[in-house]
């Protein structure tokens, strides 16, 4: 498959091009991401800020299995610091842009997560800033969320350092003294994830090259390099345009460069309608005199496809020109 240097490459894109990426690959293979849980992702849009959302870098929406919803809402910088400073202007702008997030009339509390994705920040604050976040969600009252920051509770002081800092912030964003109560709930929606692009030793990228391998056709898993540089292309020009995917769009894009594996949503229709094909030519008989054999085939094909979706049930249709099938209730 011939295909541009630059582009095979990856030359140009930047960190935030390549996390996009990552959500997309989620997407389109029906796969769970950062920050989503055991929720799969549906759809993903970028730079939605006319849209209503304070932190409009990256929003992923997922489902989990019995159909309900979720959303995570991120900015992404490349590097961050955690501190209330004044000059550190992107972790307070993350703060604020949360809190609104947060306060948001259709925020799904104990669904819905916000925050940060992030390359590069120091290690150790970074793990207590994750840390603050998993303390809060594990502390049923106030009193006892509280009571860790005590003298005589379990917070280290880099955990009580990280809490004031925040808790001032939010108390300047709402111009008073925010509730104990809701600096919890705030912390405990709060998510920092870290993504390593962008340098040779990289993990991050590998281990999405090997996610979309998985999702393309078994002869094309070499295809991998040049759709990843393909969506952190497609991230950036959606990025000026306010875009939002879903997998349908994605399929589209994707097609023309390369073969695609079925849905796994689809993969028990998909193995059904094999195995009718399987068993459609084994019945065909070779000689001439084998027409009643044949027309039994059809009749039980129209039989076993009122078990298949009707989008299914009309292609078989089509494909060997016998009258759809009535459908049936799925067993």
């Amino acid at each position: 498959m011939s295909q541009s240097p630059e582009l095979a490459g990856g030359a140009g894109f930047t960190f935030e091009d390549a996390v996009s990426a990552e959500y997309l690959i989620a997407l389109l293979g029906e796969g769970y991401a950062p920050g989503t849980g055991n929720r799969i992702v549906s759809r993903v849009a970028l730079q939605q800020r006319d849209f209503g959302e304070p932190l409009d870098d990256i929003i992923v929406d997922s489902h989990d299995s019995k159909g309900g919803r979720a959303r995570l809402s991120l900015q992404v910088k490349r590097s961050l610091t955690i501190s209330k400073a004044k000059t550190n202007t992107d972790f307070r702008d993350i703060i604020r842009d949360s809190w609104l997030t947060f306060s948001k009339d259709d925020f799904r509390r104990n669904v819905d997560r916000f925050g940060a994705a992030v390359g590069s920040i120091a290690k150790d604050k970074g793990r207590a800033l994750v840390t603050l976040g998993e303390l809060a969600r594990e502390s049923l009252t106030v009193d006892h969320f509280e009571a860790r920051f005590t003298e005589a509770g379990n917070a280290s002081a880099e955990l009580v350092s990280i809490k004031e800092d925040i808790t001032d912030l939010l108390n300047e964003i709402s111009g008073g003294s925010c509730p104990a109560s809701s600096v919890q709930e705030f912390l405990a929606h709060f998510v920092l994830i870290n993504f390593d692009y962008l340098h040779a030793g990289s993990t991050s990228r590998p281990e999405a090259m090997n996610k979309i391998r998985d999702a393309l056709a078994a002869d094309h898993g070499d295809s991998a390099p040049l759709i990843f540089a393909t969506l952190c292309q497609l991230a950036r020009e959606a990025s000026g345009k306010s875009g939002e995917f879903d997998r349908h769009r994605l399929v589209r894009e994707l097609s023309t460069l390369t073969r695609l594996r079925g849905a796994p949503s689809l993969k028990a229709d998909l193995d059904r309608i094999a195995s009718l094909a399987r068993d459609w030519i084994a019945d065909i008989k070779n000689d001439v005199g084998g027409a009643s054999g044949t027309t039994q085939t059809f009749g039980r094909i129209r039989i076993e496809t009122r078990r298949l979706p009707t989008a299914a049930n009309t292609w078989f249709a089509r494909k060997w020109k016998v009258g759809p099938a009535a459908p049936t209730s799925r067993g």
